[in-house]
């Protein structure tokens, strides 16, 4: 559960409702312009295992946040709090879900997983080092990287990964970075899930978004070129996004949350069912690019 403080208590976006608009923003990426004065955002092709990883990279929440949880100091319990042994567990459920639908997909969400607690390889180097008590999770995920991608080199009559992207694991899980020459697919691929997975909770981790005023790394055109978003507020619900990454303008999405008060509740029980008679409303938001 994505929780965030309000003036009047809380608000609340469940994991799988944040991941369907990270998924909506995957559906709409991509631009054709290619003017000396625009930034070329590629669509990732194939398409479907990448709008699989959006929509389904926290589908391991889905029955845990049927109710939000309160913690010993009796706050409710955002995704960033949560102890290592249920995180661990909801991961791992949600990962082997990904990988039963498609091995490519399920690669990139591990991948987003582990990297949640290993700097997500690189993009965040002001991250602590992986804690001691995920240090098996990451592990483990990373053999598990290691058997998708024989399973993907394998694949006939062509590959869903290359030598390079294979490469690329291998330095990645020893935290060398990046290879000089990479030219294969991975990277840019788990750098869109993570831009997707930042620009939904943009919109989710705050009552007034937005959450993030810039989102870095971003991939533009080929396998390593990046940029730097910036989202700002403009009217109520729009917002401008430069440069611009989606395939039309504007762009209208959405993502349903509920609010509780802060004087609803006394213990889980009752946050439990403040929680079910708040009203589930929808926050509406539009993308707008730059001088429009």
């Amino acid at each position: 559960m994505i929780v965030a403080e309000t003036a009047e208590g809380y608000q609340f976006v469940t994991q799988p409702d944040h991941a369907a608009l990270a998924g909506q923003f995957a559906d709409h990426w991509g631009t054709d312009d290619t003017g000396p004065d625009t930034t070329q955002f590629d669509r990732p092709d194939p398409f479907a295992p990448l709008a699989l990883a959006a929509y389904a990279h926290d589908t391991g929440w889905r029955d845990f946040d049927r109710h939000p949880r309160l913690s010993d100091d009796g706050e409710p319990i955002d995704f960033r709090e949560m102890p290592a042994d249920p995180w661990i567990d909801l991961y791992d459920e949600g990962i082997d879900a990904v990988v039963e639908a498609d091995a490519y997909a399920g690669l990139l969400v591990s991948m987003h997983g582990a990297g949640l607690r290993k700097r997500r390889y690189g993009l965040s180097p002001g991250w602590p080092e992986t804690p001691e008590r995920f240090r098996a999770f990451v592990a483990c995920e990373e053999r598990r990287q290691d058997r998708l991608a024989e399973r993907l080199r394998a694949d006939e009559p062509r590959p869903s990964l290359t030598d390079a992207d294979y490469e690329l694991l291998d330095s990645l899980h020893d935290s060398a970075g990046v290879p000089d020459g990479y030219d294969g697919r991975l990277w840019a691929d788990y750098r869109r899930l993570q831009a997707w997975d930042e620009l939904s909770l943009a919109f989710c981790i705050t009552g007034d978004p937005p959450g993030y005023d810039e989102i870095e790394g971003v991939p533009t055109s080929g396998p390593r070129a990046g940029a730097t978003l910036s989202i700002t507020s403009l009217d109520s619900g729009e917002y401008r996004v430069d440069p611009y990454p989606f395939a039309g303008s504007p762009l209208d999405v959405s993502v349903p949350l509920r609010r509780v008060d802060a004087d609803a509740f006394s213990d889980e029980g009752s946050l439990v069912h403040a929680y079910y008679e708040a009203d589930r409303e929808t926050r509406s938001i539009t993308l707008t690019a730059g001088g429009q």
